[in-house]
């Protein structure tokens, strides 16, 4: 029941992110709720009493930062503060001095404020001084993710059109002054030199020098507003297309790192393209018309026919050419494409090349790919350099013909003066000026639609969640998971993985088994959402996984992958990873259990030990080592282990697992793949995998006995003969 009162409740005055969290989306129902993990990251740059002095205190600057981060996330409107409530913008977040965080949601006919707040609602007449109000406002046009590249930079550009108008207006102004030097020589010509007007001479002449410069300081402004437009673009554009790669879906990703990441680049090359089309349509070619229009009023249709023709044949041979340039384009950008798919790839397996001798081979495909590409490029720079050159020779004609036309029309008549002839001259330059940089432009256009090809295929990739408009965020995730008629196959194999039937209730420890390539580690992904099932569902607390929002999934589920890769960094980095304010002496105390601590004190720089790129330079076993480490940190609520001490000694295994069987809690659940006897006594039950899905599923001991009597002749049937019987046979032998 609200309560009546001018005095603001204390209960509790700290600032509660995950309420106010809760509360904002029930008020915009289209904004996706933070994870835990985020409003815990934000909650904990909060000082613990911000609110003690009111707005002037020392705590109210982070307060508001963490504040504006948090609205941020939610998409909602940045928080614009102001120092009294008003009813015409409610909802309102107040900040309330010795209180905390409120919300303002009503205001009664008698003029109480109607609050609410953790532990209720409230009716309050005055607010305590020194508080500080901001309206919740979700944007009119929500966030979309854009569905393709081409809608990314048409919003982009769209976005931007202010900036473009502004610097279309420069264009105009400087194309008007350089009719200037135009219409000063013609008034040279017609006026000053028949009359020897010496003054009238140095007045057009300080005009025009002025024009001159006022021409330059705009040209200059017009680059200035271009370049803050640009470096806005790519800065965009670098996010955008780096959060799209983050998002997309594991199953999804292409098998060339290379290839993608060349793709990926591309967006420079269509922004600067847009940029250079988009004034050029604007700008460059209307221009050419209105000048070809001022060379008409001066000498006539006859005369302004010639640049006219000209142009006309200069556009057509432009437009023959870009079909030609767009094909050899589209070809060496996959060319280029493939030749750094091949570095990376010689880079990262340049050990086993070398251990091969294989080298050779890898040289072989990178002089082929070369070859393509050189003789692309040399094509596209052939084809541009004759469109160039035929651009400049129908300027150097047009030319000639213009004055020669016009030479006869001030001979046999008095339509055309000395003056204005030159001044025709000069502005038949400007009518072809933009046919000269068309060749240039189509070659950007070639590149840049080549470029537009590689990344929609990235954008045509399934991301996380994909078709959810609002992923799910429970609060809690028990580990209970429902599989029904499952389905999973790679691009270009035969079926990979087909389960009909499986559940494993929270809390249970099971261990999978199988032989190499029965889909072990693939159960492992789809059961981590890492995966999406080609059909069936996987249902985790009855939820479709794929529902769930990545990102609490990444929070509540501790994935140990089979092969581990590091970041670039820091040993502490790759430690604290997606984690914060986990204090130095927990991770110190998460090494000491798994034995990491070792490497740490082997080394100089211990916890900032370096370590390269996919960790290159640490053992194997040290890679999971690590891995194991940060997944206790994480304290997951459930275990999803894929082979997680597979390269381990005997010693760091042992103490791996007794670090493992300590953390797992009896009500969290734990799925692994292993094939080590050791690990499996972790687990309750086990699960085989054979050819045909599941073969075997039951109480570890029944499931182990099933192997040693009646199982192996079917199980070697089902190509099952080395994987699970030689670990059934170590286990009865340690036993």
């Amino acid at each position: 029941m609200a309560e009546r009162s001018g005095i603001v409740s204390a209960e509790n005055s700290n600032i509660h992110l995950g309420w106010l969290a809760q509360r904002c989306v029930a008020l915009h129902p289209q904004l996706a709720r933070p994870s835990r993990r985020e409003i815990d990251t934000l909650q904990r740059s909060i000082p613990p009493n911000a609110l003690v002095s009111g707005a002037e205190g020392e705590g109210v600057e982070p307060l508001l930062h963490a504040l504006e981060a948090f609205f941020g996330r939610l998409a909602l409107e940045a928080p614009k503060w102001r120092e009294a409530p008003a009813g015409d913008v409610l909802p309102m977040l107040a900040l309330l001095p010795g209180v905390g965080c409120r919300l303002i949601f009503a205001r009664t006919p008698e003029g109480h404020w109607l609050i609410e707040g953790p532990s209720g609602t409230q009716q309050l007449s005055h607010f305590p001084q020194g508080s500080l109000y901001a309206p919740i406002v979700a944007p009119r046009k929500p966030s979309e993710d854009s569905g393709s590249a081409f809608a990314m930079f048409k919003a982009a550009l769209w976005a931007r059109k202010g900036i473009f108008v502004q610097a279309a207006l420069a264009a105009l102004l400087a194309n008007m002054l350089a009719l200037a030097a135009s219409l000063y020589s013609m008034q040279v010509y017609d006026r000053v030199i028949p009359t020897q007007g010496i003054a009238t001479l140095i007045v057009l002449t300080s005009g025009v020098l002025m024009a001159v410069v006022l021409e330059l300081i705009v040209k200059m402004a017009r680059s200035n507003i271009l370049e803050y437009s640009v470096t806005g673009m790519d800065l965009e554009f670098s996010h955008k297309i780096f959060l799209r790669l983050l998002g997309i879906r594991m199953d999804q990703f292409p098998a060339s790192v290379g290839t993608l990441s060349a793709q990926l680049r591309s967006y420079e090359t269509i922004r600067g393209f847009a940029s250079s089309a988009t004034l050029y349509l604007a700008v460059d070619a209307p221009f050419a018309i209105l000048f070809l229009g001022v060379i008409w009023m001066l000498a006539g249709i006859e005369v302004a026919a010639i640049p006219a023709i000209f142009f006309v044949i200069a556009l057509t041979i432009g437009l023959f050419y870009r079909g030609r340039i767009a094909r050899h384009a589209e070809s060496a950008t996959t060319a280029s494409s493939r030749k750094l798919g091949l570095l990376v790839e010689t880079v990262e397996n340049a050990e086993s090349l070398k251990a091969m001798g294989a080298g050779w081979q890898q040289l072989t495909q990178w002089d082929i790919l070369n070859r393509h590409s050189v003789e692309d490029d040399a094509k596209i720079r052939r084809y541009n350099e004759q469109a160039t050159y035929y651009a400049g020779f129908m300027q150097q004609a047009s030319y000639i013909l213009l004055v020669a036309a016009g030479a006869w029309v001030a001979a046999t008549s008095s339509d055309l003066t000395t003056g204005g002839l030159v001044a025709c001259s000069i502005l038949s330059g400007r009518v072809l000026g933009p046919v000269g940089s068309l060749p240039g432009l189509i070659v950007q256009w070639a590149h840049a639609k080549a470029a537009l090809g590689n990344l929609e295929k990235v954008f045509s990739l399934k991301c996380d969640n994909h078709a959810v408009a609002r992923p799910l965020v429970p609060e809690s995730l028990r580990g209970d998971y429902l599989v029904t008629g499952l389905n999973f196959t790679y691009t270009g194999r035969p079926e990979t993985l087909a389960v009909k039937h499986l559940h494993i209730a929270a809390g249970e420890k099971v261990a999978i088994l199988g032989p190499v390539g029965s889909g072990k580690s693939t159960l492992l992904k789809l059961l981590a959402g890492l995966y999406a099932p080609g059909s069936g569902r996987v249902l985790l607390d009855g939820l479709d996984i794929q529902q769930i929002a990545r990102s609490h999934l990444s929070e509540h589920l501790g994935y140990c992958p089979q092969e581990v890769r590091l970041l670039a960094g820091t040993l502490r980095a790759n430690l604290m990873a997606g984690l914060s304010g986990i204090e130095e002496e927990e991770i110190l105390r998460a090494c000491r259990t798994t034995g990491l601590d070792a490497l740490v004190a082997a080394h100089p720089k211990g916890l900032d030990l370096d370590i390269a790129e996919g960790g290159s330079g640490v053992s194997g076993g040290q890679k999971q080592l690590i891995a194991l480490t940060r997944l206790l940190l994480t304290r997951p609520d459930i275990w999803l282990l894929d082979e997680p001490t597979s390269a381990m000694d005997e010693v760091t295994e042992h103490r791996s697992l007794v670090a493992l069987r300590n953390a797992v809690k009896p009500n969290q659940t734990m799925v692994m793949v292993t094939h080590r006897p050791a690990l499996i006594k972790l687990a309750t039950r086990l699960i085989v995998l054979g050819a045909t899905g599941i073969s075997l599923d039951g109480p570890r001991e029944a499931v182990l006995e099933r192997l040693r009597q009646g199982v192996p002749q079917a199980a070697q049937a089902q190509a099952m003969r080395v994987v699970v019987p030689t670990a059934a046979r170590a286990m009865k032998d340690r036993a």
